[in-house]
């Protein structure tokens, strides 16, 4: 016999595929910041394309009399099911610009993981405007009391911490000029607010750190509510508030198209995202 595809007749794509893929995943999870707001489930190595989440029932505890006989207490629970997706991209790149080009496969793979990483970050968002609770108020600047109202909404509901938020910057422009006008932090001891707060500066991961026990976080992805006027940030508790599930995380596959003289790269993952439980998460609407 002669003639089998072997790994060795196959190294040359097995290595095209590993390169592309080193390329666009750093790209991919360094863009990432939904990642901070879901429950995540993979049914990877499961026979289905849905995900069960279910959600437990409360239960309430009374005061019993001696000798009385107790009853059962009934338990049902709900769930929220959540079908994935495919989502993707493909680039073809001739052979005539990769001969003339300055720059390498690389720098094609790193665009499309940063355009794989807003797709998923823009999921995850859009869902804030599904939440019943909000705080804050249409054309009106984000303050911290508006924070400290979503926080005492999701508190009162029973949430358990942790917490984490997502603003546009523009929201966060607007809660930094608000910070010490409307509560000054305990021990300030006379320093500034903001110095004994926290430092309030947006680094490039759009990570912002805790304030007010909530881990923020800031996108320009953050949609937009009542028709343009206001931006739709949110508070959640990710442990409970919205779900998601992958079939597949993002995969790199090239393929050569001879009769095109070019390359293609698909880059595609597979997945859903939803809420699960509307108590646990607060919409943030301001003034955008």
């Amino acid at each position: 016999m002669a003639n089998e595809v072997t790994t060795t007749t196959v190294d040359d794509l097995s290595l095209a595929a590993e390169l592309l893929a080193n390329a666009i995943m750093p790209h991919f999870y360094g863009n990432l910041i939904a990642g901070a707001f879901v429950r995540s489930a993979d049914i990877g190595g499961a026979p289905t394309k849905a995900k069960d989440f279910p959600i437990t029932p409360g239960l309430t505890a009374s005061s019993i009399a001696e000798g009385m006989d107790l009853t059962n207490t009934p338990f049902a629970t709900s769930k929220v099911t959540l079908t994935v997706g495919e989502v993707g991209l493909m680039l073809t790149i001739t052979d005539l610009l990769s001969m003339s080009d300055i720059v390498s496969d690389e720098y094609y793979a790193s665009e499309m993981g940063k355009a794989m990483a807003l797709k998923f970050n823009t999921d995850v968002l859009a869902l804030s405007a599904g939440f019943s609770g909000t705080c804050g108020a249409t054309g009106v600047n984000l303050t911290e009391a508006n924070i400290l109202a979503g926080l005492v909404t999701l508190a009162s509901d029973g949430i358990p911490p942790p917490y984490s938020g997502a603003l546009h910057p523009q929201q966060w422009a607007d809660l930094i000029a608000d910070v010490g006008t409307t509560i000054t932090p305990a021990g300030a001891g006379g320093q500034p607010a903001r110095a004994a707060t926290n430092d309030l500066s947006v680094p490039s991961t759009g990570g912002l750190g805790a304030l007010y026990g909530v881990e923020w976080y800031t996108s320009h992805l953050v949609p937009t509510a009542n028709a343009g006027a206001d931006r739709a940030g949110m508070i959640v508790a990710p442990a409970h508030a919205i779900g998601h599930v992958s079939k597949w995380d993002v995969r790199v596959e090239p393929e050569r198209d001879a009769s095109l003289r070019a390359r293609e790269i698909v880059v595609t993952a597979c997945y859903s995202v939803g809420e699960l439980r509307d108590a646990a998460g607060c919409g943030v609407i301001t003034d955008a």
